[in-house]
């Protein structure tokens, strides 16, 4: 077996810092299971699922128990961050012993070269840090035997400020290579090509002296993203150097300690959804559940319409849809997507689950949405696949370990007939502008006490949008005497009445907050004026459909009902697309990856979504490049046996 480096953590603080003195649970897991999978019948993806066992002989993670060390803070919504590494090397070598050559602790056939200067095992072990003496860089790497990877390390800021460290990524000696370095007031991705030195990107970043953190860098292509503590801090494009060395970096001598550097690859990130003790006589454990955040957003309904500027993309749409959501902003990584909404109105969203309409938006991009395993938000438009990394094979899978590529352990095999589409219809609307108009009136007559507060939701009954409400004026909006009847003393201008929640509730409507003055009476006028009010024209349906198809499957319908799309042309593209991508059975596989190459375990731990590789096994007559469409991983035995599943589509 090809043993990692596994670190599963649970923010039991509630801080999203993962220092607590309990938050590592790695030691005491049992094992776990992790799901994500998407449904290549409807192309749309669920939550990734988490299931952990954890030995609990103490009682620590039982809620009940007030002796615990965590009694208070076991509670669901927690997060779990779940990582590996490979190869990963701890440096518990002898103090002060150098790199060169040396086999790091997780994956004994890897070797570190000493590109420039020298690295060596700190003083007290258990890091690596740059030798003395000496001016000039110092650069220490493994080859991976990839360029595109992901990299990671703590790193914690000695107070040298001048000679600033970080890692080195794609070196191909020590005259050309790329490298990220933390400043103490920023991050930088810098290119040295044939030694001479280019800044490519830099953010402003804050870090103390002696201030340990996790970094990580993640290549695709030409992409190079730096992460500090799951957070991207700094992003650039280069295309310089496709090889397979990474490592660390420091610009000379310096104080910096660099620990547990590798391969390392965030697999889940979401929130703890039931915290289960299961005591019994033999065995003391505890179940814990986890789902990431699109769980939760199928909690979450919409009273909404996009308020981007027009004309509106679905990855614009799909942030305004985030932001009601209170996703974080800063975890989101979406391709610019199609051009859905033209102009001068957009569809409200009201009463509607955010899930629905991202899996709607996403079948009006013909593209994907997902969340990834550092929990951020992805938009994949429908061009995603058509561009690098995903036009070529990342590994080749093979039914044998031949010891240097990727084998699987077992195989699932599917034709795809199931996921056929040959007529595919698109259903949209456009909508008539009646402009000025009362969107709703409430149709009762209501009693107030003195000083009592009523809100209202104002749901217009008579137009499909009611976009710009107009402030309530007294006499025009609302109205309230002494009497059920109008009559009485009229009390009016006693009232406060206020639209407090446009934020929350708008596009067909909105919340109105009534307060009564120092008069009971009744409120006998409550009304809701917008500027504009519009109703939904009958539909136009457009069609792409393919003969040949339907002669070979029989007809195989799917039924789009638009909500932003409402140009023919844009509806007949989508149509067209999918049914590009649908008309012809793809072949569906599950292939099972154990833990036991070197060449297993890399790949197991680097797959991400819409990966493309290939897949070799004479023997049934499989010879193609396939899509990862979601995975399922098992890890048992203390961590000792690893299995991963990957779902895998015929590209």
């Amino acid at each position: 077996m090809s043993a990692a480096k596994w670190l599963l953590m649970v923010d039991w603080n509630g801080d999203e810092r993962f220092a607590g003195a309990y938050d590592d649970v790695t030691g005491a897991a049992l094992g776990l299971s992790l799901t994500h999978m998407r449904d290549l019948a409807s192309d749309h993806i669920g939550a990734a699922k988490l299931r952990l066992q954890l030995r609990n002989a103490d009682h620590r993670y039982s809620p009940p128990n007030a002796a615990s060390p965590l009694a208070g803070k076991l509670h669901p919504g927690r997060k779990v961050w779940l990582r590996a590494a490979y190869p990963c090397d701890e440096f518990d070598g002898a103090a002060r012993s150098g790199l060169a050559s040396r086999a790091p602790t997780y994956g004994s056939a890897y070797r570190w070269t000493a590109q420039k200067g020298e690295f060596r095992i700190a003083d007290a072990g258990n890091g690596a840090t740059t030798a003395g003496g000496g001016a000039g860089r110092r650069i220490a790497t493994l080859d991976f035997g990839h360029g595109d990877m992901s990299i990671g390390a703590y790193f914690t800021r000695g107070s040298n400020a001048a000679n600033h460290g970080g890692l080195a990524f794609r070196c191909a000696d020590g005259d050309n290579y790329l490298y990220a370095r933390f400043t103490g007031g920023a991050a930088e991705v810098r290119k040295t090509q044939a030694g001479a030195d280019t800044l490519l990107a830099s953010a402003p970043l804050a870090w103390a002296d002696n201030q340990r953190r996790f970094v990580q860098v993640v290549m695709r292509a030409d992409s190079i993203r730096v992460f500090v503590d799951r957070r991207q801090v700094v992003a650039a494009n280069s295309d310089f150097n496709k090889t397979a060395a990474h490592g660390l970096h420091c610009d000379g001598a310096a104080n910096h300690l660099w620990e547990q550097f590798g391969g390392w690859a965030s697999l889940f990130y979401g929130g703890v959804d039931a915290i289960d003790p299961r005591p019994n006589l033999n065995e003391q454990r505890c179940l814990i559940s986890a789902s990431d955040e699109m769980d939760r957003l199928r909690a979450v309904t919409l009273y909404m319409y996009a308020s981007t500027p027009m004309p509106q993309t679905s990855d614009a749409i799909l942030k305004d849809i985030l932001n009601y959501a209170g996703v974080d902003r800063a975890l989101r990584r979406l391709d610019g997507g199609l051009q859905l909404v033209p102009g001068s109105w957009s569809p409200p969203l009201w009463g509607r689950r955010a899930i629905d309409e991202i899996h709607r938006l996403q079948d009006e991009e013909d593209g994907f949405v997902y969340i990834d395993g550092r929990g951020y938000w992805r938009m994949e438009n429908r061009a995603h696949r058509d561009n690098p990394p995903h036009n070529a094979a990342r590994a080749t899978l093979q039914a044998h370990n031949d010891g240097r590529n990727p084998y699987f352990s077992r195989l699932e095999w599917s034709d795809g007939v199931s996921n056929i589409e040959n007529r595919v219809f698109v259903r949209i609307r456009d909508a008539t502008n009646h402009g000025y108009a009362t969107a709703w009136t409430l149709g009762e007559t209501v009693r107030f006490k003195a000083g009592e507060t009523r809100e209202f939701l104002a749901e217009s009954k008579d137009y499909d949008i009611v976009n710009g409400h107009l402030a309530p004026l007294p006499t025009l909006d609302y109205a309230a005497n002494t009497r059920a009847d109008g009559g009485g003393t009229n009390i009016t201008a006693q009232l406060r009445v206020t639209h407090p929640a446009t934020a929350t509730y708008t596009g067909k409507g909105t919340l109105i907050r009534v307060r009564f003055g120092d008069t009971a009476g009744y409120l006998t006028l409550l009304a809701l004026r917008t500027f504009s009010a519009l109703t939904f024209n009958a539909p136009t349906l457009v069609m792409a459909d393919d003969a040949q198809s339907q002669a070979a499957y029989g007809q195989r319908i799917r039924s789009i009902n638009a909500c932003w799309t409402r140009q023919a042309d844009v509806a007949l593209a989508t149509a067209k697309h999918r049914l590009g991508r649908k008309k012809t059975p793809r072949t569906a596989l599950k292939a099972a990856l154990l833990n036991g190459s070197d060449a297993n375990t890399l790949l197991m731990l680097q797959a991400e979504m819409s990966d493309r590789v290939s897949v070799r096994y004479p023997a049934m007559g499989i010879n193609a490049d396939f899509f990862v469409e979601g995975h399922r991983l098992e890890v048992s035995e203390g961590w000792s046996r690893v299995e991963r599943a990957l779902l895998l589509q015929q590209a």
